[in-house]
Order: C-alpha cells, then structure tokens, then sequence
C-alpha cells in the first residue's frame, strides 16, 4: 500500500477505535464481566489508567494521520504498544484463564501493528540506502 491517503485513513481508523474502544470498556467493563462470568478488577483505576493511555494515544494516531512523515515515533511507539496488548491478553487469555472475548482488541491491535509496521518498512528501508524519500 503506497497511497497516501489510504494510510492516512487507516491511521485515522485506528485512532476511532482507540476512542470508541477506550470508552465503551470504561463504561461497560463491569458488565461485560458479569455476563461472561469474570471475577470484578480489584483495582480499578489501573483499568482507568490504561484505557485513558488508550484514548491519548489515539490522539497521536489522528496527528499521524495528518502528517505521516513527521510523526514516525509515534507510529514506532504505537507498534511497540500495540504488539505489547496483544501478548499481554493472549498471555492472560492463556494462563490466568481470561475470556477469550477480552482477545479481540488484542488481536485488532496486532493486525494494526503489522499495518503500521509495513507502512514503516520503506521509510527505514531508503533510511538504510542514504535516501530520504519514502
């Protein structure tokens, strides 16, 4: 995918559904886990935490889509955090018993992060070969 635009919806796609993501868990997070028959958090507000990152780091995938080249860190950082949510569920999906429902956005993020990672790719690739044009 070499179009422009095509990336800056896809950045601007993922930064919608951080936004959404983030504020449906915040406000239906205890019910999802009454309905699958999940134990309540004990700590809350690490929750919160969290999903206020995700919300904020949304952000920073609208500014990406507004200036892709400029914005390269964050779309490295959002890789490392998006590869980062998808082995944290899998791992609790896997060991500590966490309903496979709560993997999806895990595995969203993973999809999203090969995508952020192919868009890279060219840029740290003519990086390399001395070139400064993607």
């Amino acid at each position: 995918m070499t179009n422009q635009t095509t990336w800056k919806y896809i950045f601007q796609l993922k930064a919608a559904i951080n936004w959404v993501e983030s504020m449906f868990l915040l406000f239906s997070d205890r019910w999802i886990r009454e309905v699958l028959d999940q134990e309540p958090l004990l700590n809350s507000e690490y929750s919160h935490l969290f999903l206020a990152l995700v919300f904020i780091i949304g952000i920073g995938y609208w500014w990406v889509g507004n200036d892709m080249e400029r914005h390269q860190g964050i779309i490295k950082l959002g890789i490392l955090a998006q590869y980062s949510v998808f082995f944290v569920l899998a791992y609790h999906t896997l060991v500590n018993k966490l309903h496979p429902v709560y993997l999806i956005p895990g595995i969203i993020d993973l999809v999203f992060a090969i995508l952020f990672s192919m868009f890279l790719y060219p840029f740290a690739r003519n990086q390399r070969s001395g070139s400064t044009k993607a």
